[in-house]
């Protein structure tokens, strides 16, 4: 069977907003990639540090709930922490803190690649897909690739990786697009500096939660909730 939720919104997200906070165990497994090439500078990058660190302040993080992990690149990817390293939020949020800054190139292909193979893996703290926890990756960026990134976020995506792409000043949208999960416009962030980058804290924590509770929805058979709006989501839910 199948049950069609059709919402009439301007925007889902501001349509779920009042009821992100009562989701149950609304747990992931979530990487940040981090752009730490020459582009972006030691200044920007402490702020990029900030940025995360108020981020993980949205999740319930523990071995159980969820786990947080890091990875950085320029000319190559390295691992600043893995899923299993850390217990609490405060030890991610210190660690967070004191990522180390790189300069270099940016191949962000690499890292998307090196993030599927090498983090989310159970060896490096991500649990078994059986036991249904999400796999998220948010990567951050501030300019054009210096490799290609479609294929490595195909086989990421292949993967089971939810993707969201974070760009700032000069990155490419149609890159950006490239990296990101369907559907693209829930997935794609763009933001003029790195000043503005907290902005965008609270709307991502949303489209994360979208989906848990979308879930929910199905699962409770809803269906004919409808707003006068300008724009039309049906969800489909199967049985």
């Amino acid at each position: 069977d199948s049950v069609a939720l059709t919402v009439f919104g301007s925007d889902l997200s501001s349509l779920l907003l009042n009821h992100t906070d009562t989701l149950p165990n609304v747990h992931y497994d979530l990487v940040f990639i981090l752009d730490t090439s020459s582009s972006v500078g030691k200044e920007n990058f402490e702020k990029i540090r900030q940025w995360v660190s108020n981020l993980v302040e949205s999740f319930d993080v523990g071995p159980d709930k969820t786990r947080v992990a890091v990875v950085r690149y320029s000319d190559r990817p390295t691992t600043e922490f893995n899923l299993g390293r850390y217990s609490t939020m405060d030890e991610v949020k210190r660690a967070a803190r004191n990522i180390r800054y790189l300069g270099g190139n940016t191949m962000t292909g690499d890292a998307i690649s090196y993030t599927t193979t090498n983090i989310f893996t159970e060896r490096a703290g991500a649990r078994p897909a059986a036991r249904g926890i999400q796999k998220v990756a948010i990567l951050l960026t501030d300019g054009r690739s210096q490799d290609y990134v479609l294929e490595p976020s195909k086989a990421a995506a292949k993967a089971g990786v939810r993707m969201f792409a974070v760009g700032i000043g000069e990155a490419l949208k149609v890159e950006l697009e490239e990296i990101a999960a369907e559907p693209k416009n829930a997935h794609v962030f763009h933001v003029t500096d790195f000043n503005a980058i907290d902005k965008i804290r609270g709307r991502l924590r949303r489209r994360l939660c979208e989906s848990k509770l979308i879930r929910r929805l199905c699962e409770s058979r809803l269906s004919g909730v409808g707003f006068f709006c300008d724009c039309l989501y049906i969800l489909v839910c199967q049985f």
